[in-house]
């Protein structure tokens, strides 16, 4: 600055020379109109500084809004195993010591096939007993009845009584009740014997063996396991917040063998009990036409495709501001001045966006620093254009 303006020199002649200059008072009246020289020009510069806060001030906020798309459905995956419909124990119903048992773990079997047999020896010696009790209750009966035929006659004769007459009666109805109640011993002991042979009662392959030859066993206690063929079975986990609507999504599967390879499946069980300590519940979707790929024991992903429940919708999550426990996203179409709180409810959370209800498909939100607005602030609402790739570093 070469000069200074007249005002100032009006207000402060004492600093002005003769010569025309204001800095020639010597070198300490100098240092003193410098600092007042200073002070002079950051007053002066104050009032525009204002005046360009106030015009800043005066021009509103802009945000970004985004439409609430429609949600067309979701997709989850569950890993598993691959489990045989069927893999009850095979046992003998009576007890005794085994004998022999055919199979070994993974041999295949077929429906009647002998898998073991029990030592027969007491079998044979209970059925020859309950025989033998059969012929005495045959040859009791026979008496019985002559004596019924034979008294009934000399009753009709006068010779005897009506008491003698009642009492052959009865006689010969008690042996007759003999004679079927040990006609039923005799096949339940011929049952027995022929329970000493363990068959196998599907096709199937043996998955665990769990008595040897010699090994003396009970009635019920399993011999060997059975995997059936007729189908196989993903078992999987679902957690708590999957089971709604599992029974309608569509189901299929994938083998980590041979993940190119996809299967159909169905939903056949799902417990209705949570286990005690994941808090998952176990579900079994049967394969429709399983190959030979699908061994008992493989991994398994089953994919499921659900759709979305009417009136769910899509927004960014960084739309959704909570105000105590209840959620809310801002709603302002482009162009509006002033938003609108709209309480919602969130389903789910996603990578990039909340699913939640109370919104319609279209309606336009506040996508960005939603926590710094208030209903009465005014604001100009920008759509905000689809976002591309996130860029890194500076831009060039």
């Amino acid at each position: 600055m070469s000069s200074f303006p007249a005002s100032l020199a009006s207000a402060f002649p004492a600093l002005r020379l003769s010569s025309g200059s204001w800095f020639g008072l010597g070198r300490p009246a100098g240092r003193v109109g410098a600092v007042l020289l200073t002070a002079v020009l950051v007053a002066a510069c104050q009032p525009q500084a204002a005046e360009d806060a106030d015009t800043s001030a005066a021009s509103p906020r802009v945000v970004w809004v985004e439409p609430a798309t429609k949600v067309a459905g979701y997709d989850v995956t569950f890993s598993g195993t691959v489990r045989a419909r069927s893999d009850a124990p095979s046992a003998f119903r009576v007890g005794g010591k085994i004998s022999e048992r055919l199979v070994d773990v993974g041999d295949r079997v077929s429906a009647g096939q002998r898998i073991a047999s029990l030592d027969e020896e007491d079998l044979r010696a209970g059925l020859r007993a309950r025989e033998a009790e059969e012929r005495a209750a045959q040859a009791q009966a026979r008496r019985t009845a002559e004596d019924r035929t034979r008294i009934a006659a000399l009753q009709s004769k006068g010779h005897v009584s009506q008491s003698a007459l009642d009492q052959a009666v009865a006689a010969d109805d008690a042996a007759a009740a003999a004679l079927k109640a040990a006609s039923e011993q005799r096949i339940l002991a011929e049952n027995q014997l022929a329970y000493a042979t363990l068959r196998a009662d599907r096709d199937g392959v043996v998955t665990a063996v769990t008595a040897e030859p010699g090994e003396v066993v009970a009635a019920g206690q399993g011999i060997v396991r059975i995997a059936g063929d007729a189908e196989r079975e993903v078992e999987v986990a679902i957690p708590e917040a999957q089971v709604a609507g599992l029974e309608e999504a569509g189901a299929s599967v994938t083998l980590w063998a041979s993940p190119d390879r996809r299967y159909q499946a169905r939903l056949r069980e799902l417990s209705p009990v949570a286990d005690a300590a994941a808090r998952t519940f176990t579900a079994r979707f049967a394969i429709d036409d399983p190959t030979a790929d699908a061994r008992l024991g493989m991994t398994a992903t089953v994919h499921l495709q659900q759709a979305a429940p009417e009136g769910e919708v899509a927004v960014p999550l960084t739309a959704v501001w909570y105000s105590g426990e209840a959620a809310n996203v801002w709603r302002a179409e482009p162009g509006a001045e002033q938003v609108t709180a709209v309480p919602v409810t969130v389903r789910r959370i996603e990578a990039e966006r909340a699913v939640v209800t109370g919104l319609s498909a279209g309606e336009h939100v506040v996508s960005l620093g939603v926590h710094r607005i208030d209903p009465g602030l005014t604001l100009k609402a920008v759509l905000r254009q689809s976002r591309g790739p996130v860029q890194v570093g500076a831009l060039r």
